[in-house]
């Protein structure tokens, strides 16, 4: 594979997991405007199909979405917000994963669109083998787990404390529900909390441009995504330039219930969507404690 591919390869895979090489390298800048320049917010669609090889055979694009993240970026202010969106959300009349299945990445997100009121200008999808080989490729990241964690259905097995996951461990990470207090609302915020330790884990390597085209080309074989190649080189100068403290996690929340016969989850989204409509991305770093 050439360097140029590497490079184009690496700028998608980029977002896949919430700006990761954000603050990970210095390079020029020059003036760049890009096709979401109009309302001056980039928004991106993060979603984790469950169809794949080797573990479910068939079409990612036709999957359920496994995990859900919309991650909101102002170019101006070089902040981020991600907000994790329960993939048992009734969203459009039905859980929200099941948009993927019946039409695809671009249903999914005309379906997020209406609920959030944003404009989503690129989607992003990986696989469960894609996402062992995302965060085995960066060495693994960093969490901590705050309650015993052992759950046939996701091969999960952690004690609380501080740990450093990859591969089928981060996976099975990812997706327990069932030794969580909160299920579903708290395995989307691990999903969620891993796109920003895998984020962390780059910025704090500071490692070189070559090595970080290296490791994002590796990430990008794991990837589907609509990102046009005219938006790669202004996508990757902004990538640089956000630095990590200007990231925000937004874990939605709401309520358990019943949808028919089916377990669902009844999302309250507050004014999270409203604020970042308005312009309010990333953390408030004028807020004192």
């Amino acid at each position: 594979m050439t360097r140029t591919l590497r490079q184009t390869l690496g700028v998608i895979a980029a977002l896949a997991l919430a700006l990761l090489a954000a603050g990970a390298v210095g390079v020029d800048r020059t003036v760049i405007h890009p096709s979401y320049e109009h309302d001056g917010l980039l928004v991106a669609l993060v979603i984790g199909s469950d169809i794949g090889l080797p573990y479910r055979p068939g079409d990612p694009l036709r999957g359920r979405a496994d995990a859900i993240h919309v991650v909101a970026v102002d170019p101006t202010q070089r902040s981020a917000t991600v907000v994790d969106i329960p993939r048992d959300s009734v969203i459009g009349g039905t859980k929200v994963n099941a948009h993927l299945a019946t039409g695809g990445p671009e249903a999914l997100v005309t379906q997020l669109e209406s609920f959030t009121g944003l404009t989503i200008d690129y989607w992003l999808l990986t696989t469960f083998r894609g996402f062992e080989h995302l965060t085995s490729d960066i060495g693994g990241v960093d969490i901590v787990v705050e309650q015993p964690m052992h759950d046939d259905a996701s091969k999960s097995d952690f004690e609380p404390g501080p740990a450093r996951v990859e591969g089928e461990e981060a996976l099975a990470y990812a997706r327990d529900r069932h030794s969580l207090p909160d299920g579903d609302f708290g395995r989307t915020r691990h999903q969620g909390g891993l796109l920003l330790a895998a984020h962390h884990r780059l910025a704090e390597d500071r490692s070189s441009l070559p090595d970080l085209v290296d490791v994002m080309g590796s990430l990008a074989r794991n990837t589907a995504s609509n990102i046009p190649r005219t938006e790669l080189l202004p996508l990757a100068l902004l990538a640089a330039d956000v630095d990590p403290d200007n990231v925000e996690q937004v874990p939605l929340t709401g309520r358990t219930g019943s949808l028919g016969s089916a377990s669902v989850v009844f999302v309250e989204p507050g004014d999270t969507f409203t604020r970042i409509s308005d312009g309010y991305v990333g953390p408030d770093l004028t807020s004192s404690d």
